[in-house]
């Protein structure tokens, strides 16, 4: 069994992990932790839904970008240990496109036979202009796909 993971390393991040590392225990299932980063634009240097902005003085420079995966790289490397140390065969996966597309992508390279992601619980307007990753990704995918409510607010 497979297990795509799809992380952001928001709050609500850590349920979705929880919750994988239940399901890939009692299967047993290989996990794939996939983290799929928003390209960065050249009109507006910031990363969604990052703790790591760059420093708005400064032009547009791929050291951003660098940076910002370097960090990712990070923490899903601490995840994977983790899971690991359970003893979960893991594998990291890190991403430069739209959420929806990669997890799409990805699910269907590795063959995964489920998709794990979490839900933020934005509201409807929030989902009227921006969308929702889960419900895209729902939508387009070829596997059964569980989503992680996020806490209570």
């Amino acid at each position: 069994m497979k297990l795509l993971v799809a992380v952001d390393f928001s709050i609500s991040a850590e349920s979705v992990i929880v919750e994988a590392e239940k399901l890939a225990l009692t299967l047993p299932a290989k996990v794939f932790l996939l983290h799929a980063m928003a390209p960065l634009s050249p009109v507006m240097d910031v990363v969604a839904e990052s703790e790591i902005i760059p420093n708005p003085d400064t032009p547009f420079q791929r050291g951003a970008i660098q940076h910002c995966s370097e960090t990712a790289t990070e923490k899903l490397l601490e995840i994977s240990i983790r899971l690991q140390g359970r003893g979960i065969e893991t594998s990291i996966i890190l991403t430069h496109n739209n959420e929806v597309e990669a997890i799409i992508e990805e699910s269907r390279k590795n063959s995964a036979d489920m998709i794990m992601l979490g839900s933020h619980g934005h509201g409807a307007l929030y989902h009227l202009l921006i969308g929702s990753v889960s419900e895209g990704v729902i939508r387009k995918a070829s596997c059964p796909v569980i989503v992680i409510p996020s806490a209570p607010k």
